[in-house]
């Protein structure tokens, strides 16, 4: 008699086959929970960039030019409390000031989340009127002698409202 041989796999194929699965959905999983991970840790960047830009732009909005030192604070944040401080600097340059600002959990004030860096300068007060065309002749408020027309308008150079357009090519102008 011929013996049949049986078809299939063996046991150590099915063995193999089966650690082989493993190691792959391991491999997988890894890469799931640290793309998880690292979402988080953006989030939680992002929200600490617009902390210390916040209290970048609070320090600037504040008018006065600030003194040499270094002063904190604690803030509420996204349902989070978050703990900033900021370290005011010169920079070799009169009348410009180095803000760094650094943000970090309210219970790891030692492990920084963020830290970011702007420069405050000394105005005129909190009214000084910002030159944002340069001074230029172009400048909404000076006057052209040449033509004798006043340019001051609240809108800046190149907002202009366009003449009437014409109508299209083919059509009658009755």
């Amino acid at each position: 008699m011929r013996s049949r041989r049986a078809t299939g796999f063996t046991l150590v194929e099915v063995m193999v086959a089966l650690a082989i699965v493993s190691i792959g959905l391991i491999a997988v999983f890894n890469a799931i929970i640290q793309m998880a991970h690292s979402t988080s840790t953006m989030r939680e960047r992002a929200l600490a960039d617009w902390i210390a830009m916040n209290q970048i732009t609070g320090i600037r909005i504040d008018g006065d030019f600030p003194e040499i030192g270094r002063f904190d604070g604690d803030t509420r944040f996204a349902g989070r409390d978050w703990r900033w401080e900021a370290e005011i600097s010169e920079t070799g340059v009169e009348d410009l000031r180095r803000i760094d600002m650094s943000v970090a959990y309210e219970g790891f004030p030692e492990d920084p989340v963020t830290i970011m860096t702007g420069f405050i300068t000394r105005s005129s007060g909190p009214g000084a009127r910002i030159d944002w065309w340069g001074g230029g002749a172009d400048a909404p408020g000076d006057e052209d002698e040449a033509e004798g027309e006043n340019t001051d308008s609240e809108e800046p150079p190149g907002d202009e409202q366009p003449a009437e357009a014409p109508g299209r090519p083919d059509e009658d102008p009755e």
